[in-house]
């Protein structure tokens, strides 16, 4: 059977998939994808879950619960993100750190993030006028545009969305440090950093839905070991 004719009949058998979940259940095409879309991620995910288990030696995922890293009671929460960091074998706690790392990525604000975000390629006559000719061989060509948005401009623009006061002088310096989307904050770097990490622990990458996923299902877990026992 030839590769055409067995695309011909996966189409097909598709079809009468979708068919058949309208007829049975009387919903439309689109909520046929999204519940396509969640079994595969459920059975995707039990994939994920299976390899942490044969790697940690252990029934199910909820278990990591108990595997934590001992730690010492006078560190700082600073210390203790980064002692486990340096020494957890744990996903679990991985996990965990990553998605506080998230949340501080997505809240960081400073002046080169702003720059990253907002700097569009600049007329080069600018750079010359505020910044050094000699300089030239240190910016990439990809941030000049004799068309694009004065310098001045895009900088008072910036300014009006954010109380940072960047000046010329901060975006002539961003350019010469960085290429066009190449910067990337400490709190992106810790993200990096933490997943880099998980994945040599589990051999598969971190992604939103399995640290929420894995979190969740040690939640319970962690709730009867921190409760007082009333006996």
């Amino acid at each position: 059977m030839n590769t055409q004719t067995t695309e011909i009949k996966d189409k097909s058998k598709v079809q009468t998939n979708l068919e058949r979940y309208i007829q049975n259940t009387g919903k439309t095409e689109a909520e046929y994808k999204a519940w396509a879309t969640q079994v595969g991620r459920k059975m995707h995910i039990n994939t994920l879950d299976k390899l942490i288990c044969a790697t940690m030696n252990i029934y199910s995922v909820s278990h990591l619960s108990y595997l934590t890293t001992e730690i010492s009671d006078l560190m700082s929460q600073e210390q203790l993100a980064d002692y486990l960091f340096e020494h957890s074998q744990n996903p679990l706690e991985i996990a965990q750190l990553w998605q506080s790392a998230k949340t501080e990525e997505n809240a960081w604000l400073d002046k080169n993030s702003v720059i990253n975000e907002h700097l569009k390629p600049f007329p080069k006559t600018d750079f010359e006028r505020w910044g050094d000719k000699n300089w030239l061989a240190d910016v990439t060509k990809s941030w000049f545009n004799k068309e694009g948005l004065n310098l001045d401009v895009q900088i008072q623009e910036m300014n009006h969305l954010y109380e940072l006061e960047i000046t010329i002088d901060d975006v002539i310096e961003f350019v010469r440090t960085y290429r066009r989307n190449a910067y990337s904050s400490p709190a992106a770097q810790k993200v990096k950093a933490l997943e880099n990490r998980f994945k040599e622990l589990t051999s598969f990458a971190l992604k939103d839905y399995y640290a929420h996923h894995l979190i969740k299902a040690n939640t319970f877990t962690q709730t009867i070991q921190t409760e007082d026992v009333p006996f």
